[in-house]
């Protein structure tokens, strides 16, 4: 197996407050409202909970985004999700995480605990609000050896031919197989009538296109 490298390049944002005091209290406000605009910015999976309020938001929301992609890899899917953004985030602000029977896909207690208590709504409560050592110090990680991790050897390294060899990922006709059941009629009026005004051109484009279509027509 690899490593996994999880790369952040931040909330894409410019002029960060600068901490005006030591104090624990002071410090946790500052982080957990950094940026005031009460704009919503970022892909609906992963926004913490007071970025969907637009109470003002800080570095907690990484560390929310952190407990999404943790239970991901663990689960296999997001733990909130909607048929639309609204639908969502209406789970994400009021709902508690669900986890699959221990049947279907056990976890350890510690891997729960962990991502719990990186999904806590409240920013205050969230794991590492205080500081990446909250997490680091999580039982979760007890085997970690954080001062040696960036000198630890990958087990495995994908050997390559080229820059250009793609030998390690699936083909494009594997991951896209589509089979079709020769049983079915593929000429349905029903179904062909649920396109029949799809277009993907512009309006702009369909309106000069109809135009010199019409002239083609007459010219003949």
């Amino acid at each position: 197996m690899g490593h996994i490298k999880l790369t952040d390049f931040g909330l894409s944002k410019v002029g960060l407050m600068n901490l005006a005091t030591n104090l624990y209290e002071g410090y946790i406000d500052r982080e957990t409202k950094q940026f005031t605009d009460k704009q919503v910015f970022g892909t609906p999976e992963y926004i913490a909970p007071e970025v969907i309020l637009r109470q003002g938001y800080g570095k907690p929301v990484d560390w929310w985004s952190m407990g999404i992609i943790l239970y991901e890899f663990l689960v296999g899917c997001v733990p909130f999700f909607g048929e639309t953004p609204e639908e969502l985030f209406a789970h994400v602000i009021n709902d508690e995480i669900e986890w699959p029977s221990e049947a279907e896909w056990p976890a350890t207690d510690d891997a729960k605990d962990l991502i719990s208590q990186l999904l806590q709504q409240n920013p205050r409560n969230r794991l590492g609000t205080g500081g990446a050592q909250e997490v680091k110090e999580h039982s979760f990680f007890e085997e970690i050896n954080w001062n040696s991790l960036l000198r630890q050897k990958a087990e495995f390294v994908p050997q390559l031919d080229s820059e250009d060899d793609t030998s390690y990922f699936d083909t494009r006709a594997d991951r896209y197989c589509h089979e079709v059941d020769d049983s079915e009629d593929m000429d349905d009026p029903d179904e062909s009538a649920l396109f029949s005004s799809f277009s993907s051109c512009s309006p702009r484009f369909r309106k000069v296109y109809s135009r010199v279509e019409k002239e083609l027509e007459e010219e003949h």
